[in-house]
């Protein structure tokens, strides 16, 4: 049977309370905009052997006294903002069945890289290389992936999940650790918020702090992210054969219950415009794109690329998506894709995806399956059929269009 924490616990939690509830009266004068966020948290200092560090549900910010106690001032309040802008940059909805544990260190990057900038501190064990400066979870999730031999300096100082400590053993157990569940609509709320609190500290501050003015600005606009808008594209794809089988345990730990795609198959094939304007997202995408293809059981993949011909085809099964992650892709001259068309005339895939700008020979009727244009910065879909893409915002999705079997979306990175 648990036991409840001692005597000599509960007056290190009121110790340790008091210490983070000032650390936030001192970032409110040093950080005033990340303490501003940390004030829709509650702080909860517990001692529990499930909750070993640190972590957040989105509506109460936990921390094991212990843990704490041994930190240093500094150590402390980046500690409490680490966990402050996991909700502010939506990581729980952007994870997208990602590999959780790369997912997680992808994660602590983004946010101590952009920590480290603000409060000119990051712990010596924490996670962090000047490298991934600037750069968005899903960027660094891809590099960590091309780059797995690589050795990392630091480790992850908190739990991402915390739903999942509950069912874990341990001889403490604090009945203030309740963590609730993450709502699915959480992430937009600390984006609404995150908008919010940068209105009120220009009018009463003046100007952000550059990299927050742009974090802020890339929220403001109304976004859909291409993986997003992919996931939604293979579903639709699926059609009338999606199948409600017993939730997709790989989403349960996220409060998310799902219908798997037990038993599915899937046949999608991936164009790749060689002329040079995607070639730099290439590594992003395709880790991306084998995450997305977890969801289902059967995968065949078939990658062509293609400049006024195809130069170069490849068919992945199940058990080889792991090559994505390392794709090499070689240059070309022009960009003709409808060679990419007739090689797929004969066996055609339930879907296909087509990586260019857009400046491209097309061909001018639709083929008979669903395709996306996944287009680089400033590219424009090449053909409507049957119905003309709608602007969007630079990372919105125009999303499919009546019956044309076409759907369009901008292959940015979240930072951008």
């Amino acid at each position: 049977m648990p036991e409840r924490p001692s005597e000599a616990d509960r007056r290190l939690k009121q110790t340790i309370q008091r210490r983070c509830e000032a650390d936030r009266a001192i970032l409110l004068t040093a950080q005033p905009f990340t303490a501003k966020l940390m004030m829709q948290l509650r702080l909860v200092a517990v001692v529990d052997d499930r909750l070993a560090t640190a972590g957040t549900d989105g509506e109460s910010l936990f921390v094991n006294a212990h843990f704490m106690a041994a930190r240093s001032d500094a150590d402390r309040r980046f500690i409490l903002a680490h966990e402050v802008w996991h909700c502010a940059l939506g990581h729980h909805r952007r994870q997208l069945g990602r590999e959780l544990d790369r997912w997680n260190r992808a994660c602590d990057h983004e946010v101590n890289a952009l920590l480290r900038n603000e409060l000119g501190h990051c712990p010596e064990d924490a996670l962090y290389h000047r490298r991934y400066r600037g750069q968005s979870a899903e960027e660094i999730y891809a590099e960590l992936g091309t780059n797995a031999d690589r050795p990392e300096r630091g480790r992850v100082l908190d739990e991402h999940q915390l739903q999942d400590l509950l069912s874990r053993p341990g001889d403490v157990q604090d009945p203030d650790f309740q963590p609730k569940p993450v709502e699915a609509d959480a992430a937009r709320a600390w984006q609404q918020r995150l908008v919010a609190t940068a209105q009120q500290h220009q009018r009463q501050q003046g100007s952000l702090p550059g990299h927050i003015e742009a974090l802020v600005k890339r929220l403001r606009r109304a976004t859909v992210p291409w993986q997003t808008v992919l996931t939604r594209f293979l579903q639709r794809t699926q059609g009338g054969t999606r199948r409600w089988s017993p939730p997709s345990r790989r989403h349960v730990h996220r409060g998310l219950y799902l219908p798997s795609h037990r038993g599915q198959s899937l046949a999608l094939a991936v164009a790749i415009d060689t002329s040079g304007s995607c070639q730099k997202r290439l590594p992003t995408f395709f880790a991306e794109l084998r995450a997305l293809l977890g969801a289902f059981d059967r995968v065949t993949l078939e990658v062509l690329e293609f400049d006024t011909r195809v130069t170069q085809r490849h068919i992945l099964h199940d058990g080889q998506l792991h090559l994505l992650d390392r794709w090499t892709s070689r240059g070309g001259g022009g960009s003709d894709v409808r060679p990419v068309f007739s090689a797929l005339a004969e066996r055609p895939p339930q879907a296909l995806v087509v990586l260019t700008d857009g400046m491209i020979a097309a061909p001018a009727k639709a083929p008979a399956f669903p395709v996306m244009w996944c287009l680089s910065p400033g590219g424009r879909a090449p053909v409507a059929w049957g119905g003309v893409p709608v602007a969007g915002s630079r990372h919105e999705a125009c999303g499919m269009i009546g019956r044309s079997s076409l759907a369009v979306c901008r292959l940015l990175p979240p930072t951008e």
